[in-house]
């Protein structure tokens, strides 16, 4: 049989129920993080935005900017993921 990986592949719909939940979650978060996105791929990319009206803080790990970075953005870490996410591991002590 064919085996097929737990995600989404450029070009696939988002399942109904994964978007519907992540709707939700984006409308209870108080932060979220934005981690090597451009933001350009919809419906996904309107998500970040209904965290936003909903009052959540922003942090973006990226290399470039995104279409968030200026918009919606309140801390820009700039770099590759996998370098930040150690530093901040770091000085979070986990």
């Amino acid at each position: 049989g064919l085996l097929k990986p737990d995600f989404v592949f450029f070009g696939e719909p988002i399942p109904q129920k994964t978007l519907s939940d992540s709707i939700m979650a984006a409308k209870n978060a108080d932060l979220f993080i934005l981690i090597g996105t451009t933001g350009e791929i919809m419906p996904a990319s309107s998500i970040p935005y209904i965290a936003k009206e909903n009052g959540a803080k922003f942090i973006e790990i990226n290399i470039e900017p995104s279409k968030y970075t200026y918009t919606i953005v309140d801390i820009l870490l700039k770099g590759k993921a996998s370098d930040v996410m150690l530093k901040l591991e770091n000085l979070l002590e986990l």
